[in-house]
C-alpha cells in the first residue's frame, strides 16, 4: 500500500516535494488532495525566511515534515530518503545513491534541526550551452541543506538604461565581459537563457541573489546630460585618473571605477540604484550592492585620494540601504569588502541599519593557515590600497590571507561585531592546483569552517562554482553544505570515508590511497602564494608526481559508473597549469 502525501495546493515549493517523494520512491507515494486522509503532511510554518530549520515528526500514526520555510521542508524530505539509504553527493543524477527494494516507513521519526550559518550559499556561472549542468546543481544545493543562489549581474534590464543605451544596445555588464564580439542581440539571448537558472531556483525556494558588480550603468552619461556635453565628454571627466590599472581606461566600462569625488556623481549612482530596486525587488532576496571589479583601478585624483575608496562608496550604499529599509523592509543589501574597498571607512555608515550583510571577499585564499594567522602574509611588502597598490605582479606579491583579515578586522572595529558578514569564496572558481587539493581531502576545509565562529562570519558563498571538474572526489560542495548546516558534523576523515564508500564500494579504500598521495604531492610541490611559474623547482617536481599520478591512476582501472574518468580529467587540467608555468620560466 502506497503512502499518501499532502501538501496545500497554494505552494508549489511543497508540491515540487510531493513529487520528488513520488519519483524516488518508485510507488511508495501518492499524492493525496485531502489532509486529513494522508499518511504524511508536508508543512512550512513560514516563521522565517533566511533562517533555516525542519523537524519529522511521528505523530498518531502520520509523519509530519515540517519546515521554518517550504525550502527547509525540502530539507526535511531528502533527509527522510537519506534514512533510507538514498544519498545526493554531487550534481546529477550519476551522483545519487539510490538504493533498490526499499521498504518505507513512517513510525519512529523524532528528528529536529536547525542551520548552524544563515549563509550557505553557491554563485553559479552557467554555461548556456548545458544548462542541465546548472539544473542539475540547484537541486544537488537543495539535497545538500544550501540555501542562497547567486547569480551575478542583470537580465536583459539593466540600471541606467535611459542613458546608457545607444541605439537599442545595452552596455557590457560585468558578466559579459568575454561576450564583447557578440551582438547585443545575442547577448539577450544569452541573458535570458540564463535567467531559466533564477526560475529553477525559485522552484525550490531557493533564496535568490542578484546584482554584484556593475550598478555604475549610465552614471557618466547622465552626469553628461545634467551639464549639457556628450556622453564621451562625460566618461572622459568621470574616468579613473593617475596610476591606475591600465584596463581601467576603457571608455565605457562597468568593470572599472569612476572618479566619485563629486557629490553630484554619488547621487546618481544613488538614484540609478534605487530605480533599479524599484521595478527590479521582486526578482531577489538579496541586492548584491557593489563596485566596480578589478584592483588597483580607483581614481587617484587629489579628492577621491583625500579618504578611503570605502568612505565613496559607502556613502552610496547608505543612502540606498536607508531608502530600502524604509520601502523594502523584506530586501537584504550586501556590501562588500574586496580590492578597492578593503581600505576600512573612517566612520560607521552601517549605524541604525537593520537590513545589510557585509561580504568579505577573500579572492586569494591560502586553506594551509588560518585567516588571521600573521605568518601567511608575503614577508617584506604590506599592500597599498589607497595608492593602488593591493598587487604588485613584477614580483610576484598580491594580498593573502593575513591582509583580508587586517582589512577584516578594521572594518569590524568601524562597524561593530552586530552585522552578520558571509564570506565569499572560491574554492571551486578555477582549476588551480590550489582549489584541486581540497577535492581529495576536506582537512583543511573543515579546519576553515572551525574558525567561523571565532572570527564571526555566518556563513560563505562559494563564487562561480564549475560542478563539473574533479567530481567525483570534488568534495568541496559536500562537505562545505554538510558543515555549514551543522558546524559539528566537521570531521573530514568520517565524511570523506562515508561519501567515498557510497561511491566506490569495494574500492573505496583503494580510491582513498590514490586521493592521498595526490593530495600529499599537490601540498608539498607549492605554498600556492605565488604562481607556478615564479616556483620553477617545485613546479618541476609537481610535474613528475603528476605523470606518476597518470601510471597509478592507469593501474588503479576502472571504477563504479567509470568515476575514474573524473580523476583524469583532474589530471589533465593539473598538467596544463604546470606546462603552462614551465612555458614561461623557459621562456
Amino acid at each position: 500500500m502506497a503512502y499518501k502525501v499532502y501538501a496545500p495546493a497554494e505552494n508549489s515549493v511543497l508540491q515540487l516535494g510531493v513529487e520528488e517523494l513520488i519519483s524516488y520512491g518508485k510507488g511508495a507515494f501518492v499524492k493525496c488532495s485531502v489532509s486529513e486522509e494522508s499518511d504524511i503532511l508536508l508543512v512550512s510554518e513560514e516563521s522565517s525566511k533566511f533562517k533555516d530549520s525542519f523537524s519529522l515528526s511521528s505523530e498518531d500514526h502520520r509523519l509530519y515534515i515540517r519546515g521554518s520555510n517550504s525550502r527547509s521542508v525540502l530539507y526535511g524530505i531528502f533527509d527522510y530518503l537519506r534514512a533510507f539509504g538514498f544519498d545526493f553527493i554531487y550534481p546529477g543524477k550519476e551522483g545519487e545513491i539510490i538504493p533498490e527494494n526499499v521498504e518505507f516507513t513512517i513510525e519512529d521519526f523524532h528528528v529536529s534541526e536547525s542551520a548552524c550559518r544563515s549563509f550557505r550559499g553557491i554563485a553559479a556561472a552557467p554555461d548556456v550551452e548545458n544548462l542541465q549542468e546548472g539544473y542539475d546543481l540547484i537541486r544537488f544545493m537543495v539535497q545538500n541543506k544550501y540555501n542562497i543562489f547567486f547569480m551575478e549581474g542583470f537580465d536583459v534590464e539593466r540600471p541606467g538604461d535611459e542613458y546608457s543605451v545607444i541605439d537599442g544596445v545595452h552596455p557590457l555588464q560585468h558578466v559579459e565581459y568575454l561576450l564583447k564580439e557578440k551582438s547585443w542581440e545575442e547577448r539577450k539571448e544569452i541573458a535570458l537563457k540564463k535567467q531559466t537558472m533564477v526560475e529553477y531556483a525559485r522552484k525550490y525556494g531557493l533564496l535568490i541573489e542578484r546584482g554584484g558588480h556593475g550598478w555604475n550603468y549610465g552614471v557618466p552619461e547622465h552626469f553628461a546630460a545634467n551639464h549639457g556635453i556628450t556622453p564621451a565628454e562625460g566618461r572622459a571627466i568621470l574616468q579613473a585618473k593617475g596610476k591606475v590599472n591600465e584596463q581601467a581606461l576603457v571608455a565605457v566600462s562597468t568593470w572599472f571605477q569612476i572618479c566619485l569625488c563629486r557629490e553630484e556623481v554619488r547621487d546618481i549612482y544613488v538614484e540609478h540604484i534605487i530605480t533599479y530596486l524599484k521595478e527590479h525587488h521582486h526578482e531577489m532576496d538579496i541586492a548584491a550592492i557593489w563596485l566596480g571589479d578589478g584592483y588597483d583601478n580607483k581614481c587617484q585624483c587629489k579628492e577621491c585620494l583625500k579618504v578611503p575608496f570605502s568612505n565613496w562608496y559607502m556613502e552610496i550604499f547608505r543612502k540606498v540601504a536607508l531608502w530600502a529599509q524604509k520601502e523594502l523592509p523584506q530586501l537584504k543589501l550586501e556590501c562588500i569588502m574586496y580590492f578597492e574597498t578593503l581600505e576600512a571607512p573612517t566612520e560607521n555608515f552601517l549605524e541604525g541599519l537593520d537590513n545589510v550583510i557585509l561580504n568579505l571577499a577573500v579572492w586569494r585564499h591560502c586553506y594551509f593557515h588560518a585567516l588571521d594567522d600573521e605568518k601567511c602574509r608575503l614577508p617584506g611588502w604590506i599592500p597599498d590600497y589607497r595608492n593602488n597598490a593591493s598587487h604588485d605582479d613584477a614580483r610576484d606579491m598580491r594580498i593573502i590571507n593575513y591582509d583580508h583579515y587586517a582589512a577584516y578586522a578594521d572594518w569590524r572595529k568601524c562597524v561593530g561585531d552586530a552585522i552578520p558578514c558571509l564570506l565569499f569564496n572560491y574554492i571551486t572558481h578555477i582549476q588551480e592546483p590550489d582549489r584541486h587539493f581540497m577535492s581529495y581531502d576536506p582537512e583543511y576545509l573543515c579546519r576553515y569552517f572551525n574558525d567561523f565562529d571565532r572570527l564571526k562570519f555566518d556563513g560563505m558563498v562559494d563564487c562561480q562554482c564549475h560542478s563539473s571538474w574533479d567530481k567525483p572526489a570534488n568534495l568541496q560542495l559536500c562537505c562545505a553544505g554538510r558543515v555549514l548546516w551543522n558546524k559539528f558534523d566537521n570531521d573530514p576523515e568520517q565524511i570523506r570515508k562515508e561519501i567515498f564508500g557510497k561511491l566506490f564500494g569495494s574500492r573505496a579504500s583503494e580510491v582513498t590511497s590514490y586521493c592521498d598521495e595526490i593530495y600529499q604531492l599537490l601540498i608539498s610541490c607549492g605554498d600556492y602564494h605565488h604562481s607556478l611559474h615564479f616556483t620553477p623547482e617545485k613546479t618541476r617536481n609537481l610535474k613528475k608526481g603528476l605523470l606518476k599520478m597518470a601510471q597509478k591512476l592507469d593501474a588503479l582501472g576502472a571504477l563504479p559508473q567509470n568515476r575514474e574518468r573524473y580523476f583524469r580529467e583532474s589530471l589533465e587540467t593539473l598538467m596544463q597549469s604546470v606546462d603552462e608555468a614551465l612555458k614561461k620560466i623557459q621562456n
